[in-house]
């Protein structure tokens, strides 16, 4: 008999190390002291070590990203005690604390405990914060009342949460609304999109459209359909069986490989659901018949609807949703503190954090609306912008990951800051999606975006020299589409780069209505390329 392989470095340690740690336990410790395989379990509480020697990152997890202005300014107050000033909104929609030193882990963790919200999984080989539309539980478009349902059922199961946080890497899950992109169904590992069919007595049903597979990182991969119908009382149980595939058939040898994505596209959608019937089965769920196998694992996800509102009508009428613009997802505290003061006064006392790292004010009168927008321009903050050129999405680069090559920070605000001086140039553009991330791992979603823009280092004359691979043409409507790589630049040339690829499609789009996805589609990356930069040319 074959002698059993040796487990690696890292899976032996999720097996020697409790994640469950009392961060009590190291408020007199010494930042040398800690073991590096042990900090690195420090990752199970949602807490990582900074690029800055001594100092962490600690993520909440804020299932759909709602939040109280109660747990809100709780935050903000422990943002102020022992994290510089500062929150970040991250793509996951919930909120990191920076700058934090070992011996205050603890207080943070602690107070927002107290106000109910959690950072266990906020990182690490676990499930971690489950993600939905901006709008949901409000949207007009939302189909059925399960949506918020399941993604509660996701966050607070014991197994998903509590039993299963030894995976292979980490998995990740979206919740959708309705059938459009908003809820980034096409880039998770599971992705849960609500469906209604015509039941035997002529009622209207309620059920779920499963999609598996997606996901970023080096690799990128979109989820395929797995099963087009999932009863609604089933969604969880087959939830639970999707994370159990994963452990049992995740790569534990190179976690290059390690996603669920590896596993769904090795397999086959058809394939990875009889395993996650088998596993059903084998835990003894009754009805499984009634889940029905997709006829198709090509995805069909309408186009967000997100488009430009600074305010958006709910579904109970006489109700709105106020939009935030966050420039690249920081919030000094003042800031937010005026914000949450705003939401209760306006509002119901309940803030969603969106995936392109705002803020929603819920619940806001018709006859608020206007006062709103009025008090938060009057804070310096802005309520135009969405999907357009201003709201661009970042990771925070270089200025606190050890992860980045490239200055996210600085180069999106430049951007930024070129493009919205041009109200006229960006309303023309029309909807534009930006994102800079700092390292392959694609924390900022660059490759779904129109233009993505990733870290990179070439070698110059001097040494190193900082900038960006730049990809165009990612899309999560439809079946989906990765970016494709257009040209390589420096930092210094970012903007001058953009700007010329937006000019090019002004120029040539067929009529206003042709977005700048559709534009790159009819033309093909090498008109652009050849157009712009000429024949074979790689950096400008």
């Amino acid at each position: 008999m074959p002698a059993a392989e040796e487990l690696t470095a890292v899976e032996q340690d999720k097996l020697d190390i409790d994640p469950n740690f009392d961060f009590r336990d190291y408020t007199s410790v010494d930042f040398d002291d800690i073991p590096l395989n042990v900090m690195a379990m420090f990752k199970w509480a949602g807490v990582y070590s900074q690029l800055q020697k001594g100092f962490f990152m600690i993520r909440l997890v804020c299932p759909g990203g709602l939040m109280t202005t109660e747990q809100f300014s709780r935050a903000l107050e422990l943002a102020d005690q022992y994290a510089q000033g500062e929150l970040c909104i991250t793509t996951r929609q919930t909120l990191q604390f920076h700058w934090v030193r070992l011996h205050d882990i603890h207080k943070v963790i602690e107070g927002m405990l107290e106000v109910g919200i959690t950072t266990k999984n906020g990182c690490g080989d676990v499930t971690r914060n489950t993600v939905t539309c901006e709008m949901q539980g409000v949207c007009p478009h939302e189909v059925g009342d399960d949506v918020r349902r399941l993604i509660e059922a996701i966050a607070n199961d014991p197994e998903i949460r509590d039993q299963q946080r030894n995976l292979p890497r980490k998995h990740k899950i979206s919740v959708a609304g309705c059938g459009r992109a908003c809820a980034a169904t096409l880039i998770n590992c599971q992705g849960w999109v609500p469906v209604t069919r015509e039941a035997e007595d002529g009622s209207t049903e309620l059920g779920w459209r499963f999609h598996a597979g997606g996901g970023l990182g080096s690799r990128p991969y979109l989820a395929k359909v797995v099963f087009d119908w999932v009863p609604c009382d089933l969604a969880l149980d087959v939830a639970r069986a999707t994370v159990e595939a994963f452990r049992r058939h995740g790569d534990r040898r190179n976690r290059a490989f390690a996603r669920l994505k590896i596993v769904v596209d090795r397999m086959g959608a058809d394939a990875f659901g009889s395993l996650l019937l088998d596993i059903l089965d084998e835990r003894g769920i009754a009805g499984l018949e009634r889940i029905i196998p997709a006829a198709d694992p090509i995805p069909s996800i309408g186009p967000s609807f997100l488009s430009g509102q600074g305010a958006l009508p709910q579904k109970e009428a006489g109700l709105h949703t106020v939009r935030v613009l966050i420039p690249r997802s920081e919030i000094p505290t003042a800031t937010g503190r005026e914000i949450s003061r705003l939401a209760a006064h306006h509002g119901r006392g309940e803030i969603a954090f969106t995936g392109r790292q705002n803020i929603a004010i819920r619940h806001v009168p018709d006859a608020d609306v206007a006062p709103l927008r009025e008090a938060l321009h009057k804070a310096g903050l802005q309520t135009e912008g969405f999907e357009r050129g201003p709201d661009v999405v970042a990771c925070v680069g270089t200025t606190q990951c050890r992860m980045a090559v490239s200055d996210t920070r600085n180069a999106c605000l430049e951007l930024k800051d070129m493009l919205q001086t041009d109200e006229a140039y960006w309303d023309r553009i029309g909807p534009l999606r930006i994102h800079f991330t700092g390292c392959p791992n694609n924390c900022a979603h660059a490759w779904s975006a129109d233009i993505g823009l990733r870290g990179r280092r070439r070698r110059g004359e001097a040494g190193n020299v900082e900038g960006y691979s730049l990809f165009v043409g990612g899309k999560l409507s439809g079946a989906g589409n990765i970016a494709e790589h257009l040209v390589d630049v420096d930092s210094h040339q970012v903007n001058r780069t953009v700007r010329r690829i937006l000019d090019l499609y002004l120029d040539s789009r067929q009529s206003d209505d042709e977005m700048f996805i559709a534009f790159i589609e009819r033309v093909t990356l090498d008109t652009v390329r050849t157009t712009l930069f000429g024949p074979e040319v790689t950096h400008p």
